[in-house]
């Protein structure tokens, strides 16, 4: 049996680790972000009000429902990019209906980077899959 990690073209290598890059960037730093928020607000003092609070929480578990698919796909690059896909589709709808101004920029900061990535990963894995064919 041939290896067929050695026969995949230089393209579809530079997609792979575009998508690795790109969805780990980005789920550090919403990991990062969301960690930090959470401390500054204990350390201040503050507490949200309800829905702030649910917004909260909506938005950590998007987040680590995207950051678990770009783990997955890092080794199964089909079913970790299509959690990857749905949860930046998601993640954009949420930020879109949650920002009050610049609802594109919200947008584009906050599932656009995943719904790259995971493009990318479905992309790389429907290449290689072709060379096991």
């Amino acid at each position: 049996m041939v290896n067929n990690k050695k026969n995949i073209d230089k393209t579809t290598k530079i997609i792979h680790w575009t998508a690795r890059i790109l969805g780990s960037i980005s789920g550090a730093f919403w990991v990062l972000a969301l960690t930090l928020s959470t401390i500054m607000e204990s350390r201040l003092g503050v507490e949200p009000t309800p829905e702030a609070k649910l917004e909260g929480t909506i938005l950590g578990c998007l987040v680590a429902v995207v950051v678990i698919g770009v783990i997955i796909a890092w080794f199964r690059e089909g079913i970790g990019g299509l959690i990857v896909v749905i949860g930046g589709i998601v993640l954009s709808i949420f930020a879109y209906i949650t920002a009050g101004h610049n609802k594109v920029l919200a947008m584009a900061s906050s599932g656009i980077p995943f719904l790259i990535a995971g493009i990318l990963f479905l992309i790389y894995w429907r290449r290689t899959r072709k060379l096991k064919s």
